[in-house]
């Protein structure tokens, strides 16, 4: 399994995206705007290679679909797929995705609740975005962590484990 992250735009698109809303030239940083979650921090793009996940993973993944295009191996016997296939055959998962995409799919792909090998990959794609953009990585969190407590019907109790900890 090997996980790849190249980040497509820059700073400068987030500042213009900014400076379009307030009328003049903005000196917006991205820690910044990533915690505030503004609308220009949707011009921040990334491409994601996702190289021999599981295909229930890669299934994980594809349900997030606003701010995030998919591209996602076939299964297709008569392209190269196995008929043998089952939810642990290797995939390949390529994702085009946006800054608050990623803020909401980490929401919910590093929760307890989520299966263990989607966490894992979901830290092997953080572990990747921290060598191509620092500021984003710490707003990469679990919802319970991001909201203050947990709002699944059935609490793994991560929050209150950590928190109990602080």
């Amino acid at each position: 399994m090997e996980v790849l992250v190249e980040k497509i735009t820059d700073e400068s698109l987030m500042r213009w995206a900014c400076s379009m809303t307030i009328d003049s030239e903005s000196n917006a940083n991205l820690s910044k705007m990533y915690l505030c979650e503004h609308s220009p921090i949707r011009t921040q793009l990334f491409k994601i290679t996702m190289m021999g996940i599981p295909t229930f993973v890669s299934t994980h993944f594809v349900r997030h679909s606003v701010g995030c295009l998919h591209f996602v191996k076939t299964q297709r016997e008569d392209r190269g797929g196995k008929e043998d296939s089952n939810r642990w055959t290797p995939t390949n998962h390529g994702m085009i995705v946006n800054a608050q995409a990623l803020i909401n799919m980490a929401r919910k792909r590093l929760c307890h609740n989520s299966h263990k090998e989607t966490r894992k990959v979901m830290k092997l794609i953080i572990a990747e975005l921290y060598k191509v953009d620092r500021a984003l990585r710490y707003n990469l969190v679990p919802d319970c962590v991001y909201r203050g407590g947990c709002a699944e019907l059935n609490s793994c109790g991560y929050y209150n484990e950590i928190r109990g900890s602080i």
